[in-house]
């Protein structure tokens, strides 16, 4: 896991630090627990889920416990404060929520989804992220399967209105029958047990072609990521509106890694970093299919080392969870001005919703717009304003 050496100042109070934790109060019939988690985590949204576990589970609780695509520490809290295990296994989608999982975890072990051993969970719980996609979540529910050991139990429980019924009767073929089911604050819950001898495998092969810069590349992707199976708008008009030049260059947030695909040139240097570990392994597949060579690293903003690029690409994100944020957007903006070269440049695509005044002047003070379509803005971001140190 890599993490940035250098965190930059916050350039107006105003701004709360995305990456900062923050503890907040999960109240229960018993009494209440405090949950630390950052701030560009989606934790509260999910946390009536945790109140229908509290509520449902005692008499299916069964050692090692695993949460699959866990946003915090919530689950390992809660479970140790009823008593029901010592210890315990989160399995994180990003760096961001590792960081939340690992500031409160306990005893209980952070593990990135590769590290996780197939059949080793007595109870395996998936606190459904709608925002997700019904893609996103099957692959999530399907490696829960995987974890899950004969005789355990899968526990799936989300948002009635967000389409958790819809996955009722679609699990029963990977685990088995349900043996319980519980109601409260609009949520569901439903409880497997593990009854499928071989769940079928995790195949999600998603593979496309598509031609950008003039290019025909071979695209992968990934059904926990944005735009999962497209090429989407911004990321065209981003791509078709490259600056020229070589040296090295960083595409930040890079996603399945079509603009690193895109931007490869034998003079220039490709550095693609990304907090999502589905992500770096999509990047990974993508250059390796249209034998670009590139580093390919997993970090919460930039790759470690006090090096200097000449061009950062990003399409930042606008959604915490199912929430707009602006936060995250901003995080990464002065991540991008901090490591780029003094005649370096951000080229950047925006959507109508977030604010280029807000986002990028700030921090350079040369902002160009270079094209724009469709509700989307190309920037060209130059000459950074670096903060005063204090």
């Amino acid at each position: 896991m890599c993490h940035v050496a250098r965190e930059p100042q916050e350039l107006a109070d105003t701004v709360i630090d995305p990456a900062a934790i923050f503890e907040r109060k999960l109240r229960t019939a018993s009494g209440s627990v405090r949950i630390p988690s950052r701030a560009d985590q989606p934790g509260p949204i999910l946390d009536p889920e945790l109140r229908l576990l509290i509520r449902s589970l005692g008499d299916y609780v069964c050692e090692p416990l695993i949460e699959q695509g866990a946003w915090d520490a919530g689950f390992a809290i809660v479970a140790n404060s009823l008593g029901w295990s010592g210890s315990g296994i989160l399995v994180p989608l990003t760096v961001g929520a590792a960081v939340s999982c690992a500031a409160g975890s306990g005893a209980w072990k952070v593990s990135s989804p590769t590290e996780l051993s197939d059949r080793v969970g007595g109870l395996v719980v998936v606190r459904v992220p709608h925002w997700l996609g019904r893609a996103g979540v099957e692959w999530l529910v399907r490696g829960s399967a995987q974890a899950l050991r004969p005789g355990g139990y899968l526990v799936v429980v989300g948002d009635r209105a967000r389409g958790v019924e819809s996955l009722r009767t679609r699990v029963i073929p990977l685990v088995g029958r349900i043996v319980e089911c519980a109601v409260g604050e609009h949520r569901r819950l439903y409880v497997y047990e593990r009854e499928v001898d071989d769940p079928p495998p995790l195949e999600f092969g998603w593979i496309t072609n598509s031609t950008l810069c003039g290019r025909k590349l071979v695209l992968h992707h990934h059904p926990t990521l944005f735009s999962a199976g497209r090429v989407d708008p911004a990321t065209k008009l981003l791509a078709g509106t490259l600056p020229d030049g070589g040296g090295r260059w960083l595409d930040l947030g890079c996603g399945n890694g079509v603009l690193s695909a895109a931007a490869a040139r034998d003079d220039r240097s490709l550095t693609a970093s990304d907090w999502s570990y589905a992500a770096v392994l999509t990047t990974q597949r993508t250059l390796a299919a249209n034998a670009i060579r590139a580093e390919v690293v997993v970090g919460d903003l930039v790759p470690c080392g006090d090096r200097e690029f000449d061009v950062v690409l990003c399409y930042p994100p606008l959604h915490v969870g199912c929430h707009v944020d602006h936060g995250p957007a901003a995080r990464l903006v002065r991540a991008a001005r901090d490591c780029l070269d003094p005649e370096g440049e951000l080229r950047i695509v925006l959507t109508s919703a977030q604010s280029a005044t807000h986002l990028l002047k700030g921090s350079f003070s040369n902002v160009v717009p270079m094209a724009s379509r469709g509700g989307f803005c190309v920037f060209s971001c130059r000459h950074p304003i670096l903060p005063k140190i204090r």
